[in-house]
């Protein structure tokens, strides 16, 4: 994995290295192995390496022939080399000598700005071509790797992290309000806005060009809504899962030093996990799995439907693969406000979960003192191969397919006896009922959307904005009406999700995270696959329930609960009250957070501590969410207004 960055200077003066050069140091804690930079006239491109495969030890980045009028910078990780090397003519006895960032300089040679769509992996890529003055810049689809631009009129700059830019003279870190706005209101991100007023990100699955000093974007991957599979077994899609599956995994093995795994009581990180520990004990290798618990003896209340403590399933898990290395991780004697100034700085944004700061540190710190490059995950496990299927019952109620729904009540009662047909019948008819209706029936229920709720974005700044308004030109439903469409809903999400900092954040610590799950070809295959193989036998995850079946421990694939990260955040969150009210004094005295957030609210939440009730969703939205996420967002309106470096 890399940090790029790049400067174009558009009036054709010389390339300023000062700058180029605080650049490069401003990213080197995201490459910390290499650091290099080069410039030609009126551009300078850098890159920081951190060295998580055999073949990044071969890296001479920036890549730069003078013959081939051509400069690149490459952040990522391809994984489909032999295919690569197949179109591009390379011989295997050639290729095993080829970084990957040599076989994209050879992509952007043959087919330019289309390399991207030949690529397959984690990726972030820039490419410079000084005799025509024009630059491309390109990330992978699913937005793994992150990249971000700034121009005016006389330049032009790009780099992996918003920090980079800031060393340029004249940009500041003011706030982009209306992204802030959205963040805060748990609204997606869309359009290529950051949260920086000037700063700009490359959308996943973009190609952004800079062509005689002007931007235009292109998006060269999309989604299929309409490709569908059929196969004429039920046992065919089982095991072309295993295959899509086996292969996304087989290439994130690629690494310097031992593998590792995030392995929790759900049923993704488990199936990576069991399938990773699967292939490595073939090439006789072990599997480092971690898992984060709460302290020891908790016995704390949760809300209803979860459980606190994801050890023991995780544990019967691991106990089934002889070359597993169990690891429990426990955070105890932290709080949700350690280190959250430096993880925003990290980040460059406000962690979304502060919850969860503490114990992904800590398995990152744990795994890279082992010697561990790549930690594999399953974060996008639930639109992909743990997808349940539901909306299947809107499409049989929809189609009039009363025999068939009727048939599948009946096998769902043989896994839910309580269950009812009404209650069937309510399942397959909410996404159906118009947005307006839906939204009254949760309101005469008592359940309308109320943003203070769960936000503590500032009333003012609310009304300023229009939050509805605002939702409902982006067409995000507040009231969370079960989706009628599972395809559509599925590409939705995945549009509409950018992990990109908080991958290049993991490199500070020397780690990669890796998510099989999100591979782009098992996401492909996965929303084409029907939906009566994800809602079948009258089992939601029937697809993947066969799959692991014999292989995941039954307490996983007919678990009645679900885990809950960082369980007891609350006892951690209380001890640290007094530092609390002290962030919460900064805020007060602060010159712009009041702006956008409601700090006499926050104080009153603070006040208002309570002695028990943990395991109300009430309770949990105040304060895990609407107060940390709001001390969260303050610690990065006061990051974003400190003086650059």
């Amino acid at each position: 994995m890399s940090a790029i960055a790049g400067l174009i200077h558009l009036d054709s003066s010389a390339v300023d290295r000062d700058t180029l050069h605080r650049m490069q140091m401003l990213l080197t804690p995201y490459g910390r192995d290499a650091q290099h930079s080069w410039h030609q006239q009126n551009a300078g491109l850098s890159r920081t390496l951190l060295r998580t495969t055999p073949e990044d030890s071969l890296d001479q980045q920036p890549l730069w022939r003078g013959s081939d009028k051509l400069a690149v910078v490459f952040d990522g990780r391809i994984d489909n080399r032999e295919e690569l090397c197949e179109k591009l003519g390379i011989e295997p006895a050639q290729a095993v000598q080829l970084a990957d960032s040599e076989l994209v300089y050879r992509a952007c040679l043959q087919w330019d700005s289309d390399a991207p769509k030949h690529l397959l992996g984690d990726f972030a890529v820039a490419c410079w071509q000084p005799q025509r003055q024009r630059l491309w810049l390109a990330r992978d689809p699913m937005g793994v790797r992150p990249l971000f631009w700034y121009k005016r009129d006389n330049l032009f700059a790009f780099a992996t992290m918003p920090k980079a830019l800031f060393a340029i003279p004249g940009l500041t870190k003011a706030i982009c309000e209306e992204q802030l706005h959205d963040y805060l209101c748990l609204l997606p991100m869309t359009g290529p806005s950051s949260f920086f007023q000037d700063v700009y990100r490359v959308e996943p699955g973009h190609t952004l060009v800079l062509d005689e000093g002007e931007v235009s974007v292109q998006r060269y991957h999309r989604f299929d809504p309409n490709r569908k599979i059929h196969f004429d077994t039920d046992e065919e899609y089982v095991e072309a899962l295993r295959e899509h599956l086996n292969r996304a995994i087989a290439c994130r093995l690629r690494a310097v030093g031992p593998i590792a795994t995030h392995l929790s009581s759900g049923k993704d990180s488990t199936t990576v996990t069991a399938c990773a520990a699967q292939l490595l004990n073939q090439r006789q290798q072990p599997l480092i799995a971690y898992t984060a618990v709460p302290r020891e003896n908790f016995n704390g209340p949760v809300p209803t439907g979860r459980h606190a403590d994801e050890g023991p399933a995780a544990r019967s898990v691991a106990e089934r693969f002889d070359n597993v290395k169990h690891v429990l991780i426990s955070t105890d004697g932290t709080s949700p406000l350690d280190n959250l100034h430096e993880t925003t700085e990290m980040l460059d944004r406000a962690p979304l979960n502060a919850c969860n700061v503490a114990w992904a540190a800590a398995i990152r710190k744990d795994a890279a003192s082992r010697g561990v490059k790549a930690l594999l995950c399953g974060d996008r496990g639930n639109v992909s191969i743990s997808y349940d299927g539901m909306p299947y019952l809107p499409y049989l109620l929809r189609t009039g397919s009363w025999r068939t729904l009727r048939q599948v009540y009946k096998s769902m009662k043989r896994h839910y006896p309580t269950m009812t047909w009404r209650q069937m019948v309510k399942f397959a008819a909410a996404p159906l009922i118009p947005r307006s209706v839906w939204q009254a029936f949760e309101k005469y229920r008592d359940r309308a959307w109320e943003l203070n709720n769960h936000s503590a974005i500032s009333p003012t700044f609310s009304s300023n904005v229009n939050t509805r308004k605002r939702a409902r030109d982006l067409d995000v439903d507040l009231t969370y009406q079960p989706p009628a469409d599972g395809r559509k809903y599925r590409i939705d999400i995945l549009n509409l999700n950018d992990t990109g900092e908080y991958n290049a954040a993991a490199n500070i610590d020397g780690v990669e995270y890796r998510d099989p799950t999100g591979d782009v070809r098992l996401m492909e295959f996965c929303l084409a696959v029907p939906e009566t193989q994800y809602l079948g036998d009258g089992q939601p995850q029937w697809l993947l329930k066969r799959l692991m079946n014999g292989i995941l421990p039954d307490e996983i694939l007919h678990a009645k609960t679900r885990g809950l990260q960082s369980a007891d955040w609350y006892e951690q969150t209380e001890r640290a009250l007094p530092e609390l009210r002290l962030e919460l004094e900064r805020l007060k005295a602060h010159g712009s957070a009041g702006d956008y957030l409601d700090l006499e609210e926050l104080e009153k939440t603070l006040d208002e501590w309570p002695d028990s009730g943990w395991a109300s969703p009430d309770v949990e939205r105040r304060y895990r969410y609407k107060l940390l996420r709001g001390l969260s967002v303050g610690t990065f309106i006061r990051y974003a207004d400190e003086s650059n470096e």
